[in-house]
């Protein structure tokens, strides 16, 4: 079965409204669904989905697609990725699909480091149930975490041995090459040795499950770093991934908002302590793969940051990129020498709680950062801000905020905002989704007449093309869609022309296809009478033309004036037949 056949057949058994629902809290209206869409922040039900052609769309950030986009998005997974997921959810071998050859030997080093990481997973999650784990588990009790938290994040023990997984490996039929490529051996003089060895271990999974990584923390008072975590490999790269996303998705998808920290136990704290939408980024800088990764679950997030100086850079830094996407945020900082584990451990809920209280939203712990530096410095943090923000309606209230909390000019301010604008990422204007809103409502309104039906009855393509409907389209918007349209014909997949489709074509198309639902009963009716306007507006368009050659219009000329006069004729022919029909 080829790929083309397996995703049909993928969209065959799973109902995209059943995966959706994981993550978006839908609400019927009338034939649709909607609601908060989980790509952008908002409240508002801009999000649809089309349950029976089986594909959604956003009206507020445009995103649009069928279930294997959805999949795509929420989860942060490229296509293969998503095509493995679905595939084994609707039950379906893709054995028989004809990858790229290209690929192939990417996408096997791919499958057999992530059976590698199962084993390894198993392995250690052993190690730590047998005699040879009785010193971790002293340890996790010294640090007061509950055995149902160690089974949710499935942490284990790597025994402090240099061939304990390797042999493990090799006895599943892995040679120690293969464990190095996968990241879990270090390359040595013999072959891989044990890269984790002594340490309590905690996997890293990516968004559907899988174990891709794994990190490491020293027990004892060996003279080692006290974490390790996975090198990068096929399945994983340093700052891509959230340590405990895959267990806090779906609440985050619930609550809207995430806690981001830092450390592997304090995510473990956070979760024993019913904070279940807590996360963290792998002792790194937080990225913008990481905050992209949030957003497909979230639209607040909520990080825990040490309170020295080093702690509020970094959270400065980190604000700016979540503001500079559309979402919001609050910063906690806590007491020098203070961690999430320690607080929640010693003092309880109330105290983070307390802490939490007062946390200041992204914007104003900036503007507070920013109080302390430099004018010139403050200023130019403003500058770069803004001309990064990737939603430029939110741009104005920004500027206002920013100028009044730092005393800037704000006339000034806002007259320099062209040269900013020009910087902004172009992501389309905002407007309302309704199917006569501008550009389309100051166009011509038989084009949009048209279109309209096509985008709700794109099976009658065939018909709207034999009555002439390519020739009377007068605005280029409209030209531009039919074309597109008349490309996915035939066999037209409303889901697939998306792919095909500018950010107000979207708007247009989305509206008619979701929004306005189809009233099927009256589709001849409305089918006769467009293909018979457009008929008429043919005749009218060939009456012009002939009306200018026969006054001697510079086109006329080499044309014989009784051919001329027989054409205009007939014209007139038609106009009277028109007539006594109508």
């Amino acid at each position: 079965m080829g790929q083309t056949a397996v995703i049909r057949e993928i969209k065959a058994r799973l109902n995209i409204l059943d995966i959706v629902r994981r993550y978006v809290d839908l609400r019927r209206v009338g034939s649709r669904w909607v609601g908060p869409c989980p790509f952008h922040q908002e409240t508002k039900p801009s999000f649809s989905v089309n349950e029976e052609e089986g594909f959604f769309y956003c009206f507020g950030c445009r995103a649009a697609g069928d279930v294997f986009e959805f999949h795509r998005r929420i989860t942060g997974q490229d296509f293969r990725e998503t095509l493995e997921t679905l595939a084994d959810e609707a039950g379906i071998s893709l054995e028989d699909s004809r990858p790229d050859p290209r690929t192939a030997a990417a996408r096997d080093l791919r499958k057999a480091s992530l059976r590698m990481h199962d084993l390894a997973r198993i392995h250690f999650r052993g190690n730590l149930a047998g005699d040879a784990g009785r010193s971790c588990r002293a340890y996790l009790e010294t640090r007061k975490i509950e055995p149902a938290v160690q089974e949710a994040f499935e942490l284990g023990w790597a025994l402090p041995q240099w061939q304990g997984l390797a042999d493990a490996l090799r006895r599943a039929g892995f040679s120690p090459q293969q464990g190095i490529e996968a990241g879990l051996l270090a390359p040595g003089e013999r072959g891989g040795y044990d890269r984790f060895r002594g340490r309590l271990i905690f996997p890293i999974k990516d968004p559907a499950g899988r174990v891709i990584a794994f990190g490491g923390r020293i027990i004892a008072g060996e003279d080692a770093p006290k974490y390790i975590n996975s090198a990068d490999s096929p399945l994983y790269k340093k700052g891509e991934h959230l340590y405990g996303l895959f267990q806090a998705r779906r609440a985050m998808a619930d609550q809207k908002a995430a806690i981001l920290t830092e450390g592997y136990m304090d995510v473990l704290t956070l979760h024993q302590f019913g904070y279940t939408n807590a996360c963290g980024v792998l002792g790194t800088a937080l990225t913008e793969e990481q905050i992209r990764r949030l957003s497909g679950f979230c639209s607040q997030v909520e990080m825990i940051f040490d309170g020295d100086p080093p702690g509020r850079k970094a959270a400065l830094r980190a604000c700016a990129m979540i503001l500079s996407r559309g979402m919001s945020c609050a910063v906690v900082l806590l007491p020098e020498g203070e961690d999430i584990d320690s607080l929640l451990h010693g003092r309880g809920r109330d105290a983070f709680e307390e802490f939490r209280r007062f946390a200041p939203d992204g914007l104003d712990f900036c503007i507070r950062c920013l109080s302390g530096q430099a004018p010139r410095e403050a200023l130019d943090w403003v500058r770069v801000f803004l001309s990064r923000l990737e939603i430029p309606e939110i741009l104005s209230s920004y500027v206002s905020r920013l100028s009044q909390g730092l005393d800037l000019d704000e006339g000034a301010l806002r007259r320099s905002l062209p040269a900013l604008a020009r910087s902004l990422p172009s992501r389309g204007p905002s407007r309302s989704a309704g199917p006569n809103h501008a550009p389309f409502m100051e166009k011509d309104a038989f084009d949009r007449a048209i279109l309209s039906f096509a985008a709700r009855f794109p099976h009658r393509l065939p018909a709207l093309r034999e009555a002439g409907a390519a020739l009377v389209l007068t605005c280029d918007w409209a030209a531009a869609l039919w074309e597109k349209m008349e490309k996915c014909d035939p066999d037209f997949a409303p889901d697939r022309i998306f792919a095909e489709l500018d950010d107000m074509e979207k708007d247009f198309w989305g509206w008619h296809r979701v929004m306005a639902a189809p009233p099927g009963e009256h589709e001849k009716e409305e089918l006769a009478a467009i293909c018979s306007a457009i008929e008429r507006r043919c005749l009218e368009r060939q009456e012009a033309a002939a009306s200018r050659l026969l006054r001697g219009g510079e086109s006329g000329e080499g044309i014989g004036e009784d051919l001329l006069k027989a054409l205009n004729e007939t014209l007139l022919q038609k106009r009277k037949r028109w007539s006594s029909d109508g």
